[in-house]
């Protein structure tokens, strides 16, 4: 077993280090290897990147992957190369690290029939690079995001005494023989190798006197190559910008019109950047982590013209295939298109709230993606991974941590019950009971910390956190009016959604008496709410006992609470939407779960105004869903690809019945939507469902096939 080792530097800021060795081999060789750094890595054989990581994990586990590097390497003398940034607080505090730069490779080669260890020992060198310097790219780029880069010319490489470090342990949690817990215990990845695209030219749109303006097409989130070449110490900025607009002080777009309107000379490019500072011959710079953009500004001096010699981008996202979506509305198949380019650009290592500005895995954001990624693949890897490492945030008091992992602690005590709905529907697409086992233990931790929280009334009262609910504009920092002084409706409506979820998971693992237990909890918080928060006189709930204001979101999560059910349900949702200018609206983040109500309560005729929010994206030109289309900060957020689900769900109406989709309901529904056909492919553990829908008349007409595993329990005929 083969050990860390580590460059002597203990740096006070993010570095880049260069971790080299030459080896021989001869024709026909094999070599295999195992692979982790502090912080990330970037792996080269003989020039060749061969593989990156390691993967994002939490202070409980550091990942490593596994590469064969036999296709890279050459008769004679061979170079491995490990490119290390290693990151400090101020930046990226979504990956763990120790004190000092550090690799560890274990592996095997094999050659002329003999096997020999191979991997990190004190043979190899190490070097610092002074050339780059590493920072946070803008003010509004938040500390979670990886740091921009500041190149100073041309390569100044540092040597750095290489010390051996210590001797990972593999055990999930990385303790000792003698429970002492290992600074690195190792894991395997848990999850495939991003998706890179193939290198696409970007296009110029627009030329000045001290820039050029290029175009990727649509937005998205890839690595970034650029070759130029100016008199030496020019400063060359490459800006990426979401979008054309107009910036305040801080340089972040604050007026935003037609997202693409590159002629208008009053909008510009503005946001994070890198730096190139030129030699006077060609300077070769490659982003080292993913960057999010529509748009590259290359910046420059006035009088001082730069040759853009190259200048490409590979895509990079989690790999999500196999689902699919078409119909007769060319509108609705490009909100399907922009849904999914959504979503793999917030699809990383972890899902993402956005990829511009923060790139943190939120537990709403997560619970949301999940639904739309499992309607584009049936891979579970990346859910299951969200969910473990969100369950192992879980701080004394039970709540789970609002976006983890991270170095920070930040608590929104409904993300914790947006947590365990995500656990539900977790176990409804996979039926893996496995994991389910695993994170129970901290669902029973979250929803007793809910329980203690309930009033003598028994509602959920207000906790010393941010009592977060959506971002409705009228609602200073997302909370409800009174929420921070009395119990919020909609968070005692959702503990009973959440309850409810508890005991379905609890029946799922043949817990019988915690699944009884649950649905009578939910049940007298609900009959709390009923009591004390209802409004005879308008049909609808309050959102705190004393107040006289209401939201969609009250109605919305009495019907997923079962708190109204059938006819009740009915006129809630009626009396919600015909009191509309009383009645505050979600925004984006909630949507979803609207459409589910309306869904639930036999009114999904309503969904129809809800989709112009996407319309008028579209109308802006936008090729991603904003956060809210209202004033929008981030112009990628996952959380707002909700036709993924409608499409796929609704109009061609395929949907679980039954844990790990072992039954499937195929019931579709064109006629919300207006459409006279429509087709896709639906992913499950077991392959695809194919649906084909047609409207003749009244009627709607449908084929379907099901993998043979499937039992389809109802369709219309």
């Amino acid at each position: 077993m083969h050990s860390w080792i580590c460059g002597e530097d203990r740096p006070s800021r993010s570095k880049f280090y260069l971790f080299q060795k030459t080896f021989e081999a001869c024709s026909g060789a094999s070599l295999s290897v195992k692979v982790c750094a502090d912080s990330r890595y970037r792996l080269f054989l003989n020039g060749k990147e061969v593989c990156s990581g390691p993967c994002q994990g939490s202070e409980h586990v550091r990942y490593y992957e596994e590469a064969d590097l036999s296709p890279y390497l050459k008769a004679g003398e061979n170079r491995l190369e490990a490119r290390v940034l290693f990151v400090t607080e101020e930046v990226m505090i979504t990956v763990f690290r120790y004190a000092r730069p550090a690799l560890w490779i274990s592996g095997t080669l094999t050659q002329n029939g003999k096997q020999t260890e191979f991997g990190t020992d004190p043979s190899w060198s190490c070097c610092r690079e002074d050339a780059v310097e590493l920072f946070r790219g803008c003010a509004e780029v938040q500390e979670a995001v990886a740091p921009f880069e500041r190149v100073l010319g041309e390569s100044r490489l540092t040597p750095i005494e290489v010390v051996r470090f210590e001797t990972p342990h593999f055990e999930r949690h990385g303790f000792e023989p003698y429970g002492l817990r290992d600074v690195y215990p190792l894991a395997p990845r848990p999850i495939p190798p991003m998706s890179i695209g193939e290198p696409t030219a970007f296009r110029i749109v627009r030329r000045g006197d001290d820039y050029v303006d290029l175009d990727a097409g649509c937005y998205t989130s890839a690595l970034v190559d650029f070759t130029l070449q100016a008199p030496a110490g020019t400063r060359v900025d490459l800006i990426y910008g979401e979008c054309y607009g107009k910036a305040n002080r801080h340089g972040r777009t604050v007026e935003k019109g037609i997202r693409d309107a590159c002629r208008d000379p009053d909008l510009y490019i503005c946001g994070a950047f890198d730096t190139v500072i030129c030699t006077g011959a060609p300077l070769h710079f490659r982003s080292f982590w993913y960057r999010a953009f529509r748009y590259i500004r290359v910046s420059f001096p006035k009088g001082i013209k730069p040759e853009l010699l190259s200048a490409f981008f590979q895509t990079e996202h989690y790999p999500l295939n196999g689902g699919n979506f078409t119909c007769s509305d060319p509108i609705l198949n490009r909100i399907w298109e922009v849904s999914k380019t959504t979503v793999l650009c917030c699809s990383h290592e972890q899902y993402l709230d956005c990829p511009y500005f923060e790139q943190r895995q939120y537990d709403m954001d997560s619970a949301l993606e999940m639904m739309f990624a499992f309607r584009l693949s049936s891979d579970p890897r990346l859910s299951r991974k969200a969910l473990l490492e969100l369950a192992d945030s879980q701080i004394p008091d039970g709540m789970i941590r609002a976006h983890y992992p991270s170095t920070r602690v930040q608590i929104i005590p409904n993300f914790t019950l947006f947590w365990i709905l995500m656990a539900k529907d977790y176990l409804l697409y996979t039926g893996d009971t496995e994991t389910i086992r695993t994170v129970f233990p901290a669902l029973v931790k979250a929803l007793e910390c809910f329980s203690a929280l309930r009033t003598s009334e028994g509602l959920i009262r207000p906790t010393h956190y941010w009592n977060f609910v959506d971002w409705v504009p009228s609602w200073e920092r997302g909370v409800p009016p009174m929420a921070d002084e009395e119990p919020a409706a909609v968070t005692s409506l959702m503990a009973a959604a959440a309850f409810r979820a508890g005991a379905a998971l609890a029946e799922g693992l043949g817990n019988a008496v915690r699944a009884k237990e649950y649905q009578k909890t939910a049940e007298m918080i609900s009959a709390a709410v009923r009591k004390t928060c209802y409004e005879s006189s308008v049909g609808l709930f309050r959102d705190t006992p004393s107040s006289r204001t209401f939201c969609q979101h009250t109605s919305l999560w009495a019907v997923l609470s079962e708190t109204v059910v059938g006819k009740d349900a009915e006129t809630l949702i009626d009396h919600t939407f015909h009191c509309a200018k009383t009645v505050e609206k979600c925004t984006f983040s909630m949507n979803y779960y609207l459409f589910r109500a309306l869904e639930k309560a036999n009114r999904y005729c309503y969904a129809a105004s809800l989709f112009e929010g996407w319309k008028t994206m579209l109308n802006l030109h936008c090729t991603t869903w904003c956060e809210n289309p209202d004033n929008a900060r981030s112009e990628c957020h996952g959380w707002s690809s909700a036709p993924i689900y409608e499409f796929s769900g609704i109009l061609l109406g395929v949907q679980p019945a039954s844990n790990g989709f072992q039954s499937a309901i195929i019931q579709p529904h064109p006629e919300y939507f207006g459409v006279d056909r429509a087709s896709g492919d639906v992913p499950t553990p077991y392959g695809p469902i194919h649906v084909d829908v047609r409207r003749e008349g009244d009627h709607t007409v449908f084929q379907y096939e099901a993998p043979p595993e499937i039992r389809v329990e109802s369709a219309m005929q």
